[in-house]
């Protein structure tokens, strides 16, 4: 059964005095006890428990439940009066998070008392005793019905309606932007519903909004209210940006669409493949035609033609005149210089002539390193004679 705050005060604070006079302590320690334990109960107050008066039309008191914790009930009542319970919970999965009390149950400027009694398995579970002012508990609504006027200066004027009758206990805060601002302008003002802002600009659109709160007289207090509806002014230029916005967002979309299919026709396609594609050509297969068709004849293979080519042959014979050292026998090298002279043929020097089938004279071998140097001395001349065959031929041409 729930037994009167008062009464649990005062019998606590009568076994408060019972104890500490039982004990045999100083009178000094005995008042400090006195005061610590004994008003615990009134100086100690629940930080759970929280109460708002809504724009004075309502109030409600709410704390928060856990698992374990009891189910609280909850008792209030002024100075000099007798405690109630509360007539209309707050629930919250079968448990009690607040109390709702109306418009007649609240009165300002006057102590406002609570008390939570629990009970569970163990018992009654009380919790301390917590006071309120209400009129510093007030949270207004946000005001409504705000106006822009703007005068032939571009200077602007906001106005709007307080949300409480007592309007000189309010004082409100102003924001605004524009489209071109990155953060809001804030302002504050007491009592009045008017703003003005000294100048601005019409090629932007701006942004209004106002919130309210009890000023310093009536109350103190920190419950702002929530910002009102926002209201606009300037050039109005949000629908060209959405349209610039979706045009951005269509041809992003097209360009992947785009690039998508490119990417399914080349791996289906391959003669897109090799047209955005190109391979790189392989300089080993032109040679093939001039191995396969034209049997390693380079110069058929260009297409060089055949009187040209004819024309570079030698179509004469000349004797070749070599030059080389003396042989070491004079009287053998005169021998041999006279058989040249005498045959009227030019031979190879180190080789002795001798007679052949039908006169013809046969050289006679000598030593290889003679025959290697003759031979040397051969093709070195061979090759100066048909250079300036070719040379003369280029010149005649011309």
């Amino acid at each position: 059964m729930f037994k009167n705050p008062l009464n649990l005060y005062n019998n606590h604070k009568m076994a408060c005095q019972c104890l500490l006079k039982s004990q045999v302590l100083p009178e000094m320690i005995y008042w400090i006890w006195l005061i610590v334990l004994c008003n615990v109960a009134l100086s100690m107050q629940s930080d759970d428990v929280n109460c708002i008066v809504y724009n004075e039309e309502f109030m409600e008191c709410t704390w928060s439940h856990s698992e374990g914790k009891p189910n609280y009930t909850l008792y209030h009542w002024y100075l000099s009066q007798p405690a109630k319970e509360c007539r209309n919970y707050i629930q919250q999965d079968g448990y009690n998070i607040g109390c709702n009390f109306s418009k007649n149950e609240i009165v300002q400027f006057q102590e406002f008392n609570i008390y939570r009694n629990g009970s569970n398995d163990s018992g009654n579970v009380p919790t301390p005793i917590k006071t309120f002012q209400l009129q510093n508990q007030v949270k207004p609504n946000p005001p409504g019905n705000l106006t822009v006027n703007v005068t032939i200066n571009n200077e602007l004027f906001l106005s709007w309606e307080a949300p409480m009758k007592q309007m000189r206990c309010l004082m409100y805060g102003i924001r605004h932007r524009s489209n071109k601002d990155k953060g809001w302008q804030r302002s504050t003002i007491n009592e009045q519903t008017k703003f003005n802002l000294p100048s601005v600009d019409p090629e932007k659109l701006y942004t209004f909004q106002v919130q309210s709160k009890i000023n310093q007289y009536c109350g103190t207090t920190d419950l702002w209210s929530e910002w009102s509806l926002p209201v606009y002014w300037g050039k109005n230029d949000t629908h060209t940006e959405n349209a610039t916005e979706g045009l951005r967002t269509l041809i992003t979309g097209l360009s992947l669409l785009g690039l998508i299919l490119l990417v399914l026709a080349l791996t289906k396609s391959e003669r897109l493949k090799v047209i955005i594609i190109p391979k790189i050509p392989n300089p080993g297969r032109s040679f093939d035609p001039l191995f396969n068709n034209h049997n390693g004849n380079f110069q058929d293979w260009l297409g060089v033609p055949k009187d040209t080519l004819e024309g570079f042959k030698s179509n004469y014979h000349e004797n070749v005149c070599i030059v080389s050292e003396s042989p070491a026998d004079s009287t053998q090298s005169s021998d041999t210089e006279g058989s040249y002279e005498q045959l009227g043929r030019t031979q190879i020097p180190g080789k002795a002539s001798i007679p052949g089938n039908k006169g013809e004279i046969q050289p006679k071998n000598s030593s290889p390193a003679m025959l290697f140097s003759d031979i040397a001395v051969f093709v070195e001349s061979s090759r100066n004679s048909l250079r300036k065959r070719v040379g003369n031929r280029i010149d005649t041409a011309h």
